[in-house]
């Protein structure tokens, strides 16, 4: 049966998490963003009742790669940060019904949005949502067995992309699994003209820009599973499974 989270008070006596580092290689380095969480909220408040239709045109691929590779299985615990319109943790509540699935963000009307959907589509007390920063994750240590993000870390400053990484992480029971979808860059010519959008018409992708996890990944300790590019109508994505050091 789903119970709802545990949250801020309950980090006495978890295990320590990994330490989160930040790297600046090359190898690591992405578009320059400077999103401060109140931008986000007023620009998420604007778009969340359209944010579906561009997701459909460009993530559904990626987040069916995504459920595929994590495998969420029911009784788990499963997170999905940065959460939106609550997509992702629709389908991660019908995999796992009986398990506990939380959904956080940062912006209310996502959440809004999310809520509608899920009262609609996710069985009946499956899910939870929590508006929270994901640099700042309001649960103990070692809480799931299963984290998710999907198009949240391209939106981050450089600075805080191993930060959010370290708190996906740090939630993480030991050996618990990371599950990511981003926008990345991929290999064909016509793969460039998004990434050609992003450094020179940031706005029209909601500031969003391609990123690669896997080098902060390495680095903050954590096993890399499974990477897998997606293209879907030329939008490049890429998903990474990693897995929280025992």
């Amino acid at each position: 049966m789903s119970q709802p989270p545990e949250t801020e008070g309950d980090h006495a006596g978890q295990p320590a998490p990994p330490a989160a580092r930040n790297p600046t290689g090359p190898e690591t380095r992405s578009l320059p963003r400077g999103h401060a969480a109140p931008n986000v909220g007023a620009a998420y408040a604007r778009l969340a009742p359209f944010y579906d239709l561009w997701a459909g045109f460009t993530e559904t691929e990626a987040l069916a790669a995504l459920l595929a590779l994590a495998g969420p299985r029911d009784g788990e615990r499963t997170v999905d940060v940065g959460t939106g319109t609550g997509r992702l943790l629709g389908e991660l509540a019908r995999r796992n019904p009986s398990g506990t699935n939380v959904g956080v963000d940062l912006s209310p009307a996502m959440l809004r949005e999310a809520r509608r959907r899920l009262d609609r589509s996710a069985p009946a007390g499956a899910c939870f949502l929590v508006e929270a920063n994901a640099c700042a994750l309001p649960f103990a240590a070692a809480r799931f067995d299963l984290a998710c993000s999907s198009f949240m870390l391209d939106l981050l400053p450089e600075e805080d992309l191993a930060v959010a990484l370290g708190e996906l992480l740090r939630i993480l029971r030991p050996g618990g699994r990371l599950a990511l979808a981003s926008f990345a860059r991929g290999p064909r010519w016509y793969h460039g003209l998004w990434s050609w959008i992003a450094k020179h018409l940031p706005a029209v992708l909601t500031g969003c820009r391609p990123v690669d996890p896997v080098p902060h990944l390495r680095r903050l300790g954590a096993e890399i599973l499974a990477q897998r590019p997606v293209s879907q109508h030329t939008f490049p994505s890429c998903v990474v499974v990693a897995r929280r050091p025992a």
